[in-house]
């Protein structure tokens, strides 16, 4: 405020004198909640920053309702997600007001290029979700803050990106111990930070990391936002989210522009898989105020310039096959192969699949026994069940003659007395073969 001009300022926040006369207060949230005084406050403009979160806090809710309903209300956020699809920012704000996309910026030069890594991650495959749609943090922990999922997040960083400042994102604050631990026992000055320390305490550590004198800050919330050190070149996700906006928050830290700390870039080590869920932050192409999704994301078109074959583990757009970070040259697609008379187009893997299936369906076709036996088969050689696609002509081709199609009928009708089935089950297995459904009498 100082800098902009604006000196009468009060703060409603722990350790900070009041001053209740000042026309602009300056309040944490936390604190607004155990005071009271402020209700009495003629405010007409309130500016929620962070405004995906703190605008759905109950003491905001409170003030948007019976405190202060005749207020404007104006909220700032570079993430304007909700993790639950039922919320959005849509409900509470009328309109939006958009800055410049990031991908906008970095091409601009407002915000460093980063480039993307992504090792081996943890196997999330127990790991729960919480009440809010995030992934439990317990099972989190259980799942990720493992010695050797730590020590190789301390590997790659020191391959990817020694000598870079950097921070860490934890699940917990024993993860961040941790991780900060495994740095400083691989000679790389380190330390953590959490919620419960003192602000001499946490200020006096980010200015170690800003001087030089610690390379890697580990945290689990602390620095997710407001955190502002713009030399930090370097951000490790250990934490793995459902959450879109805590993903792109993460690796928002790292791309403040710092000229005179040398900073070109920021690299981005995703010991999480946080990328696959949520994208590059260059991907952001429109925000708006509908309800959000980001709790459904698919997964990227990307993938991984392999280690195991030379490659550098780059996180690249699929259709790229030349790393330019290490120049390894991925290899041609597999062949296309393209089903004759019925224009489908299958790879060099599904095609043996395909053929395998066809045959399965002959034989059961030949030995009279349920068509699904087939299915049964393909489940268990691969996992999954065949696209219904692949039942079309495997038996007679896609030109029977009438007989072959009575043949067929008769064939499903005996299947069915024997095992029980209806018509409409006689009916679905002609239609797969034949691309029509009989009527049956």
């Amino acid at each position: 405020m100082t800098l902009f001009g604006v000196g009468d300022c009060g703060f409603i926040k722990s350790g900070w004198k009041e001053n209740r006369d000042a026309l602009i207060q300056v309040a944490s949230i936390q604190t607004l909640a155990r005071r009271d005084w402020w209700h009495n406050y003629a405010a007409d403009l309130i500016i929620l920053d962070e405004a995906h979160l703190t605008s759905f806090h109950a003491i905001v809710q409170q003030m948007m309702q019976s405190i202060y309903p005749q207020a404007i209300y104006l909220g700032l956020t570079a993430t304007p997600w909700r993790l639950s699809k039922r919320e959005s920012l849509g409900d509470i704000y009328e309109s939006l007001v958009s800055a410049p996309m990031p991908h906008e910026m970095i091409d601009a030069g407002f915000l460093s290029k980063p480039s993307y890594f992504s090792p081996k991650s943890a196997d999330l495959e127990s790991v729960g979700t919480n009440a809010n749609g995030d992934f439990d943090e317990g099972e989190l922990a259980l799942a990720c803050d493992r010695l050797e999922l730590i020590e190789q997040t301390v590997r790659e960083w020191l391959k990817l990106a020694y000598g870079r400042r950097t921070i860490v994102f934890a699940i917990n604050v024993a993860h961040a111990r941790h991780l900060a631990g495994a740095f400083n026992a691989a000679g790389v000055s380190a330390a953590w930070v959490d919620g419960t320390m003192p602000e001499k305490v946490t200020n006096r550590i980010y200015q170690q990391l800003a001087t030089g004198e610690i390379m890697v800050l580990a945290s689990c919330q602390k620095l997710v936002e407001g955190f502002d050190l713009p030399s930090v070149n370097a951000v490790v996700l250990a934490r793995p989210t459902q959450s879109r906006s805590l993903h792109f928050q993460m690796i928002g830290r790292g791309l403040r522009l710092s000229p005179q700390t040398g900073k070109i870039d920021c690299v981005v080590i995703d010991t999480a898989g946080n990328i696959f869920r949520h994208g590059f932050v260059e991907d952001i192409t429109h925000v708006s105020l509908a309800a959000s999704t980001e709790s459904f994301a698919g997964e990227a078109p990307y993938k991984i310039c392999p280690q195991e074959h030379g490659g550098c583990s780059s996180i690249l757009y699929s259709f790229v096959m030349e790393c330019p970070n290490c120049g390894y040259v991925f290899p041609q697609p597999k062949k296309v192969y393209i089903v004759p008379e019925l224009e489908q187009a299958l790879s060099e893997e599904d095609m043996e699949r395909y053929e395998l299936y066809r045959e399965k369906l002959r034989c059961a076709y030949q030995k009279n026994f349920d068509p699904n036996w087939a299915s049964h088969i393909f489940r268990e050689k691969y996992g999954h069940w065949p696209p219904e696609t692949w039942d079309r002509g495997a038996v007679f081709g896609v030109k029977p003659t009438p007989d072959q199609q009575a043949s067929y009928y008769n064939y499903l009708v005996n299947v069915a007395l024997r095992k029980e089935k209806q018509k409409e089950w006689v009916q679905r297995y002609m239609n797969l073969e034949f691309g029509f459904t009989v009527m049956l009498s």
